[in-house]
């Protein structure tokens, strides 16, 4: 089985370079170029047929055991030679720098962000120390000034530069690059040149201006392809396309300096590839014309609207109404959190709008019981949905408005906000930095977005079934969102499959609708604005509206109103808490980050929203001390400040018990409980919930042990349903007074099916502790122990070793054993069935424990009984 190195078909210089690099690694690789290459490496292999010994796709033979590709992730581009030769054995290896996406057989992918593939092989080589000749390195540095267009085309990247140094360093000569690149058009390529210019034609798609120019030739024109970007730099066009027609076969050349053009995607339709400035493919049985036209359909599909204001306003708008008073108006503005509104008439038309600093000089000048309306203002600027961005940013910016209301009509639909346009502006970059955590997190890129790394991480009818979901909230015309936790974990690296979705509309008639369609259990909670799905499988997902929740005192469960997502993110309990991803189906997976959750993952921060998080709601305190524990993230600065003195105010004498209990529960359901203890003793969290408790070196002990034994529970017995929070529970109150621990659990309002099972493991601990440290025999540890609950098994095997000792042996043999004879040996004995059955069988259980008689001797124990029987009849 060989080990084969190859790269793209219509080969170019980086591909040439990478593939020389490549060699340097692998060094016992066969390579095997495809037929069709550019010009310039043709001339370039010619003059210098040392630099690499190669073979031709149509002279290859033989089976491939290993298969490293470079220039592309894409399969389908290799030569065809290779190709029908991959086999599900075949370990595929692709070095490459237009995809950070595992695709198909893809075994390893070797990624990074650069201008030319290239540049990565380089940098491997110095890292290894592996050096290239003078020949080589130039060859090299050629495919890198190539692809980056000399280090001007908006894709180089710092890598390209550094590998550059590197191969200078070690002898490449820029002469010898000279020789290889572009040079001044002949009188051919200038007729070629005009024939194109021609021929362009500038078109608007989505709102992004781009060029399409076509040319038909009887004969090989060459590499047409530095005609095309000069034709761009010519009109200054945002993008280009170019439609050639050569004889039997057209290629599509597509070349691109803005994000909103990827033109690798739409070269991918056409069964090409490359990266986002620059990408091809060759296109059999199909002229020039019929390209055209496809290449029309396929930009419709492809290319990125250009951003208005419908895309990034907020909605729906919460708007104050003309007869409001000044001090209503206020009240509007802090329970939404939001500085501006617009103020509307009982027609939902806009009259005006109001800021918070302009209602608290109203308040402060005494006109809060005025109509809002007469402090308005009613001179502003609004736009329709589909202006551009850009005049939204005028009004901000230059006009000095806070925020522009988007209407129809007079009709406001939506609203912009100063954030809002941040956002826009620097959607992307934050989009890159989120690729950056994921990389940094992960050790190796996997995926180009989230819409792959949920792929990867759930399973396929999970992937399937939300997809689903986001088709059907298409259809009504609901934009729907996965929430909260399942997001978390997806950036951390965190198994999680608790799906919730939000949904800017009406979550309980949606969740209706794909019930019918899903065939799935359908519950509502009309309050809270939220349904349950349970679908036949078992999976669950929880679905809520968009919502705002306002708390009138410290502690109180709040009120819910309906809200935008922005909003809904907004009332959550920590930032890394506020990622969402959109399911809908043509924004799939895409991230959405408010509040900076991104920064606070990549810093290893937990940070609430705002200074009164912690007075709305103190159970918070115990989730950010278990969050902190579970990812060992830190608290941000004032965030610690903020839970000290929610602490010391005692408020969680604010919140009701059963809260505080399903928070601990949480905790101690938690890897390792004590941890979270240890932070909550810390902050005097513990002292607050457990007055007088004793929380001493014996007690943080006792706690470990019974970690250690949940831990083996686990894993030896899954199958039996254990609460784990009892037996932590028991070791917290193990010693405590009884009255002490029976006010606990008042507080706390445990439910009433684990309040007995805790009062039963605190009241027989000690007892049966006593009982075993008497028992010698396993038949007397079974009989102390064959009917506890495994909550108090557990505990009771942490309180010492020797009783540990037991307590286990008795949980993984005594309780399983099980004598070879049975009711029917004894019927045919000539005993009559009844109670009396039961103990001699028991009788032979004790002996089998206790090594009396061996558990695979069945004659034994049928003697032991006829022994036993006579000792009944004498």
């Amino acid at each position: 089985m060989k080990t084969v190195i190859t790269t793209h078909k219509n080969m170019d210089l980086d591909a040439l370079g990478a593939v020389i690099g490549v060699k340097k690694i692998y060094p016992e690789g066969e390579v095997v170029l495809p037929e069709t290459k550019g010009e310039d490496v043709i001339k370039l292999l010619e003059e210098n047929p040392e630099i690499l010994e190669f073979t031709e796709e149509k002279d290859f033979e033989g089976e491939i055991g290993k298969l490293i590709v470079v220039d592309t992730d894409n399969l389908e581009r290799i030569p065809e030679a290779l190709k029908r030769r991959i086999s599900d054995k075949t370990q595929v290896i692709i070095f490459d720098h237009h995809s950070e996406e595992l695709l198909g057989k893809v075994s390893q992918l070797h990624y990074k962000e650069a201008g030319a593939t290239t540049s990565i092989i380089a940098l491997i080589l110095k890292g290894k120390g592996l050096i290239p000749n003078p020949y080589e390195a130039s060859a090299m540095l050629s495919g890198i000034y190539s692809d980056t267009g000399s280090f001007r085309y908006p894709s180089t990247k710092p890598i390209d530069f550094l590998a550059a140094a590197f191969l200078l360093s070690v002898g490449a000569d820029v002469e010898f690059v000279k020789k290889y690149l572009p040079k001044e058009l002949t009188e051919k390529e200038i007729d070629l040149l005009k024939v194109l210019k021609d021929n362009l034609k500038v078109v608007e798609v989505h709102g992004n201006q781009l060029g399409i120019t076509y040319g038909r030739f009887d004969s090989y024109v060459g590499d047409i392809a530095p005609l095309i970007s000069r034709i761009m730099d010519i009109y200054s066009l945002p993008a280009i396309f170019g439609v050639v027609e050569v004889q039997s076969t057209t290629f599509l050349i597509g070349r691109s300096r803005t994000k909103k053009v990827d033109v690798s995607l739409v070269a991918e339709r056409f069964g090409g590839g490359g990266h986002r400035e620059a990408a091809s493919a060759s296109i059999k049985g199909k002229t020039a014309f019929e390209v055209l036209e496809e290449l029309k359909e396929v930009l419709e599909e492809v290319i990125v609207p250009l951003k208005r204001a419908q895309d990034i306003m907020t909605s729906p708008v919460i708007s104050i109404k003309k007869g409001a008073t000044v001090e209503e108006a206020r009240k509007i503005l802090m329970k939404n959190s939001i500085n501006a509104a617009p103020v509307v008439n009982e027609r939902e038309e806009i009259e005006g709008i109001v800021t918070r600093a302009l209602l608290d000089k109203a308040l402060y000048m005494g006109l809060e019981k005025n109509p809002v309306e007469e402090v308005m203002e009613r001179e502003f600027f609004t736009v329709n949905p589909q202006e551009p961005i850009s005049r939204v940013e005028e009004i901000i910016v230059k006009r000095q408005q806070s925020f522009v209301p988007v209407v129809e009509g007079r009709e406001v639909i939506g609203v912009i906000t100063r954030t809002d346009i941040l956002m826009n502006l620097y959607r992307e970059e934050l989009e890159e930095t989120q690729k950056y955590y994921e990389r940094k997190r992960s050790g190796q890129p996997h995926y180009r977005n989230v819409k792959g790394k949920l792929k990867e991480t759930l399973p396929e009818e999970l992937f399937n079934l939300i997809q689903k979901i986001g088709q059907i909230a298409d259809r009504l015309g609901i934009n729907a969102y996965i929430v909260g936790g399942f997001v978390r974990d997806l950036i951390i690296g965190r198994k999680n499959f608790d799906i919730d979705i939000v949904v800017e509309g009406d979550a309980t008639e949606f969740a209706k609708v794909l019930g019918r369609e899903l065939s799935a259990k359908v519950h509502t909670f009309d309050r809270f604005k939220t349904a349950t799905l349970v679908f036949k499988d078992g999976t669950r997902i929880d679905m809520a509206s968009a919502r705002t929740e306002v708390y009138r005192s410290p502690g109180a469960l709040p009120e819910v109103e309906s809200a935008p997502l922005k909003k809904d993110l907004f009332r959550r309990d920590f930032t890394i808490n506020t990622l969402a991803v959109k399911i809908n189906e043509k924004e799939f997976g895409k991230l959405i980050d408010f509040f900076g959750a991104l920064k606070d993952i990549k810093d290893r921060k937990i940070r609430v929203l705002h200074a009164l998080s912690f007075v709305e709601d103190p159970t918070r305190i115990l989730r950010a001390l278990r969050f902190s524990t579970r990812y060992r993230f830190d608290l941000g600065k004032h965030t610690e400040k903020l839970l000290k003195i929610a602490v010391e105010r005692k408020l969680f004498k604010t919140v009701e018990g059963q809260r505080i209990y399903h928070e601990l529960k949480q905790i101690l359901n938690e890897e390792n409980p004590l941890r979270v203890f240890l932070k909550m003793e810390k902050y005097g969290v513990l002292k607050e919930l457990f007055p007088n408790l004793r929380w001493d070196r014996s007690k943080k002990d006792l706690f470990e042990r019974v970690r250690k034994i949940i831990t083996w529970h686990k894993l030896n017995f899954p199958e039996k349903e254990t609460l784990y929070h009892i037996a932590y529970l028991g070791a917290l109150f193990f010693k405590e007074p009884h009255e002490r621990v029976e006010k606990y659990i008042e507080e706390l309002a445990v439910p009433e099916k684990e309040r007995k099972l805790l009062k039963s493991v605190l009241k027989e601990i000690h007892p049966t502790l006593q009982k075993l440290r008497k028992a010698n025999l396993p038949s007397q540890v079974y009989q102390i122990l064959e009917k506890k609950p495994e909550e108090l098994l557990i505990l009771l095997g942490a309180t010492s070793d020797e009783v540990k000792e037991k307590v286990l042996n008795f949980m993984k043999e005594s309780r399983f054993v099980k004598p070879l004879i049975g009711g029917e040996d004894l019927k045919e004995l000539g005993l009559k069935p009844g109670p009396v059955y039961k103990k001699i069988l028991n009788r032979v259980k004790y002996a089998i424990l206790d090594k009396e008689v061996e558990k695979e001797d069945r004659e034994g124990q049928l003697a032991m009984v006829k022994e036993l029987l006579n000792e009944i009849k004498g």
